[in-house]
C-alpha cells in the first residue's frame, strides 16, 4: 500500500513538473511578446516632435499658475465679458487673457477637480460657469458659478457618471445638462438647477456631447454607448438617429471643419481591418452623420478623448490639427494633417492636454495653441 502511494506521489510529482514546463514555454512568449509591446508603446510616447519640426516654430504665448490640466481654450465669449480674449480653462479654474497673452482675470474653483471642465452657458443672455466633464464613474457632476463657486452638484442621485454636456436642449436659451451613466444606468437631463427633467434607458452612456444636428437652432444629444452606437437624441430624449453604423464607435469630438467659425462636426476615431489587420483613422462626419474625410490615427487610441480644429498659417498653409490626450500615459500628441490628408507635423506632448484653438491676431494669420 505504502508502495503504491509512493508512487502516486512520484508519478504525481512529474505531471506538476511537466506541466509546469509545458506552461512555461507556452506562457513565456506571450509575456515577452507583451512586456516586448509595452517597450515599443514606452519608446513611441518618449515626449519629441517626430515629424516636421523643420517646417514649424513654436513659441510660448501664456504660462498659467494653477490652473491644472487644461482642457478647454476659448475665444471670444466667455472672455469678452471679463474684457479678455481667450479663456484657458482647467481642473482647476479659468483664466482670461487678451491677444498678447496678457491676464486679465483668475477664478479659481471652490473644490479641487480632477475630472475634466469644460465652460457652460447659463442661460439667453450669455452668462457662463464651469461643467465637469468625463466623470469616469469616480466624481459627481458639478456646475460652478463664474467666479468657481459651486451651484449644486449630482451626490449620489446617480451613481456611476461617464460624462455630462451643457447645451440648449429645449430651444429656450436657458441651460440643460445631458448626463450619461455606467452600466445600466441610462440618460438623464437635467435643468439649469440640476433637476431631472426625464431619464432613458441605455448602457454605458460612455460620451455625451450638443449639437444641432438639423438646424432648428437649439441642441440635440449625441452620445455613444455600450454597443458601440453613435445616436442622436432630441429634448425629449427620443432617438432621432443612429450615426455611422458600421464602425464601434466609443469616444468622439465636436470640430469645425472649413472656414465654419463653430463647431458642427464629429470626429470619431475607428478601427478598420485592412489586409488582415487593424487600421486606425480619424472620420469626420458633418451634422446629418455624412462622412466627409478620414485621416491615419498614428496613436491608434479608440478611448482617447480628442480635440480638433482647422488652422490656417501666415502663408496661407491649411492644416487640420488633431490633439489626442493619452490620459493613462500622461502622454497627448498633437498632429497637423496637410490638405492632402498627409502627417505634416507630429509631436508627443510629455503631459495630458485637450485644450487647443486656432486664434487669429491678424486677418492673415492663425495659430494653434495648446497650454501645457
Amino acid at each position: 500500500m505504502l508502495r503504491r502511494v509512493l508512487i502516486g506521489l512520484v508519478i504525481a510529482f512529474f505531471l506538476v513538473i511537466g506541466a509546469g514546463a509545458y506552461l512555461y514555454h507556452k506562457i513565456t512568449p506571450s509575456i515577452r511578446a507583451a512586456e516586448a509591446r509595452a517597450e515599443a508603446q514606452k519608446k513611441m510616447l518618449v515626449p519629441r516632435v517626430m515629424t516636421g519640426e523643420q517646417n514649424f516654430e513654436r513659441q510660448s504665448f501664456y504660462t498659467g499658475n494653477g490652473l491644472g490640466t487644461i482642457w478647454q481654450i476659448l475665444v471670444g465669449w466667455p472672455a469678452d465679458r471679463e474684457g479678455a480674449d481667450i479663456a484657458v480653462a482647467g481642473n482647476q479654474g479659468t483664466d482670461f487673457v487678451d491677444a498678447v497673452g496678457q491676464l486679465k482675470k483668475q477664478v479659481r474653483l471652490s473644490i479641487e477637480q480632477r475630472a475634466p471642465i469644460e465652460v457652460a452657458r447659463l442661460d439667453r443672455a450669455g452668462d457662463y460657469g464651469d461643467l465637469t466633464r468625463d466623470e469616469s464613474w469616480a466624481v459627481p457632476v458639478t456646475l460652478f458659478d463664474k467666479e468657481g463657486h459651486v451651484l449644486w452638484r449630482s451626490g449620489d442621485r446617480w451613481l456611476g457618471v461617464d460624462d455630462s454636456v451643457s447645451g440648449d436642449f429645449n430651444g429656450d436659451g436657458e441651460l440643460s445638462v445631458a448626463v450619461g451613466l455606467n452600466g445600466s444606468g441610462g440618460l438623464v437631463l437635467l435643468n439649469g438647477r440640476g433637476k431631472q427633467i426625464w431619464k432613458r434607458p441605455e448602457g454605458n452612456v460612455w460620451q455625451v456631447a450638443a449639437l444641432d444636428t438639423n438646424g432648428d437652432g437649439h441642441d440635440e444629444i449625441v452620445h455613444s454607448n455600450s454597443r458601440g452606437q453613435l445616436l442622436v437624441r432630441n429634448g425629449n430624449g427620443d432617438i432621432r438617429a443612429r450615426y455611422l453604423p458600421d464602425f464601434y464607435v466609443s469616444n468622439f469630438a465636436l470640430t469645425r471643419w472649413g472656414s465654419e467659425t463653430r463647431a458642427t462636426h464629429i470626429l470619431v476615431p475607428v478601427s478598420e481591418v485592412q489586409d488582415g489587420c487593424c487600421k486606425s483613422k480619424i472620420v469626420v462626419l458633418d451634422a446629418h452623420g455624412e462622412k466627409l474625410t478620414e485621416r491615419d490615427n498614428p496613436l491608434g487610441g479608440l478611448s482617447s478623448r480628442f480635440s480638433a480644429t482647422p488652422v490656417r498659417f501666415r502663408e496661407g498653409a491649411e492644416y487640420y490639427a488633431v490633439l489626442e490626450d493619452n490620459s493613462p500615459e500622461e502622454r497627448s500628441m498633437l498632429v497637423l494633417y496637410a490638405q492632402d490628408g498627409q502627417i505634416a507635423y507630429q509631436e508627443i506632448l510629455g503631459e495630458c492636454c485637450l485644450g487647443m484653438t486656432a486664434y487669429s491676431r491678424k486677418k492673415y494669420c492663425e495659430a494653434v495653441g495648446w497650454v501645457r
